[in-house]
């Protein structure tokens, strides 16, 4: 289907831009995006290089989700396409699934700034995302 193909693209792309401007140095937002233990402390320090891969991943899955327009089907098979963007899918299941303690549905701590923002916001996105990507394909 060509609409979610083009909303997944599109909340891709801003992901992507995001994480760019973190990478360059940007300080808007993190605060609350780095899951914290209930001591506050991070649960991970990805730094610069690492902000910077996700921002490509990211990119890249717009890419992916942009091919299911047929865009690009002189340059890749229908099926790679179908079977990489069920993966992506799958990859933002299981993120909205988490690790039960500090990410996703089923997290144990809840209180912290992090928790929070995972509740109305990181959970509810990855799963938009895994069913636009699903549609998608």
């Amino acid at each position: 289907m060509l609409l979610p193909a083009v909303v997944a693209a599109t909340i891709f792309v801003i992901l992507s831009a995001i994480h760019f401007y973190w990478a360059f140095g940007g300080q808007w937002g993190v605060g609350k995006v780095v899951p914290v233990n209930t001591a506050g402390e991070p649960m991970l320090n990805p730094g610069a290089a690492g902000t910077f891969v996700v921002a490509l991943g990211l990119l890249f899955f717009a890419l992916v989700l942009t091919a299911n327009t047929g865009v690009f089907d002189n340059l890749v098979g229908r099926q790679v396409v179908i079977w990489t963007s069920r993966g992506i899918a799958a990859i933002f299941a299981l993120r909205s699934i988490g690790d039960f303690k500090y990410v996703g549905l089923f997290r144990k701590v809840k209180t912290t700034p992090f928790a929070r923002k995972d509740t109305l916001l990181f959970t509810p996105l990855c799963i938009v995302l895994c069913v636009l990507c699903l549609l998608a394909a």
